[in-house]
């Protein structure tokens, strides 16, 4: 049971994006929102503590972040009203990030997405940004949100495209195969 316990708190998040669609605003959706952020943070420290890495679960957890992530526009796009230059960028974001998954498709068999730093990074002012828009009223920082996120989608479609083997843990463009950390091995 152990061993299970991140694809469990993964698969969490499914059911909680769905949850995200009908709660109210804001307290529970937040609430709901912050157990989403958690059970993310959570997942990948277990099943790098239990040793128990895996391309599924690195998958898994890409599929979840975006049940989750697809939850939080279509509830937060109306508040956020960001405009067509703002949404053109959206758009633009979500198609590298489509076509970097594509091509490792095409290249390794994989369609999936990368955990590097710089995705990290995006996905954390991703994460923050609910809590600037409902409780601070602010929109600034989705400008913020797509800078970061515009160059982890570009960061992530040159690794695919440069890459010679799937590495789902990728650090960077500039992170070469065989110079990991210890504890960084490669999922299998």
């Amino acid at each position: 049971m152990k061993k299970r316990l991140p694809h469990l708190l993964t698969a969490v998040r499914f059911p909680l994006a769905l949850c995200l669609l009908a709660a109210p605003m804001p307290r529970c959706f937040l609430t709901l929102y912050l157990f989403c952020g958690l059970t993310d943070l959570l997942d990948g420290f277990l099943a790098r503590r239990l040793g128990v890495c895996s391309v599924f679960g690195a998958a898994l957890d890409s599929a979840a972040d975006l049940a989750v992530t697809a939850a939080l526009v279509w509830r937060l796009w109306p508040m956020a009203a960001p405009g067509p230059w703002l949404t053109a960028w959206v758009l633009a974001v979500a198609a590298l990030r489509l076509f970097a998954a594509l091509a490792a498709w095409l290249r390794f068999g994989h369609f999936g997405f990368l955990h590097t730093w710089s995705s990290k990074t995006a996905g954390v002012l991703l994460w923050l940004y609910p809590f600037f828009l409902m409780l601070a009223q602010l929109r600034w920082p989705l400008i913020c949100v797509l800078a970061a996120a515009s160059v982890s989608a570009l960061e992530e479609l040159a690794i695919q495209c440069r890459a010679v083997r799937w590495e789902p843990d990728r650090r960077s463009l500039w992170d070469m195969p065989g110079q990991r950390a210890p504890g960084q091995e490669k999922r299998v």
